[in-house]
């Protein structure tokens, strides 16, 4: 086995221990959603902070996807992502087969640059966006249950569907 897949194969495991504890935090979160103005100002620092969880749980895997996972399947692909930007690596994932649609994953990885950069923003929209986090991390779990399909698919992995663990 290349070392590159090896690191792929580590990747990919990394990436499942944070899915795991993604569906943990959306478990757990679930029933606080969907958030207004008055339930915000009623959260308890405990549900902050199990919101915070959440969101930087939905953050780092998009993040792993987009910058490790995706960088290995086209180094095994042998595709050149050198020169492409984050937008192109996801359209080409798309052309491989490694995920359904790069619109969908563009606003997954929108949602998260929102997150790790804190725009400025009125407390209406601040909400709407936590809002769509449930949705998105759902997205994002079956993004990454894809990408081991098409693994599986082009024989680089044997591993089982993540779903079937939980």
């Amino acid at each position: 086995m290349s070392k590159e897949k090896e690191i792929l194969l580590s990747n990919i495991d990394a990436c499942k221990q944070r899915i795991e504890k993604l569906t943990y935090s959306l478990n757990k979160n679930r029933d606080l959603f969907p958030l207004t103005i008055k339930s915000v100002a009623h959260l308890s620092d405990e549900q902050e902070e199990s919101i915070d969880a959440l969101i930087l749980r939905y953050s780092q895997i998009v993040a792993m996807i987009q910058d490790q996972i995706f960088r290995g399947i086209a180094y095994l692909e042998q595709e050149d992502l050198s020169n492409k930007s984050n937008r192109d690596k996801v359209l080409l994932m798309e052309k491989l087969g490694a995920i359904r649609s790069a619109d969908e994953f563009g606003t997954a990885a929108v949602l998260r640059n929102k997150f790790a950069h804190h725009y400025p923003e009125a407390i209406k929209d601040r909400i709407a966006r936590l809002n769509l986090v449930i949705e998105e991390a759902d997205f994002v779990i079956g993004v990454f249950e894809d990408v081991l399909a098409f693994m599986r698919l082009k024989g680089h992995l044997t591993m089982p569907a993540i779903k079937n663990d939980f």
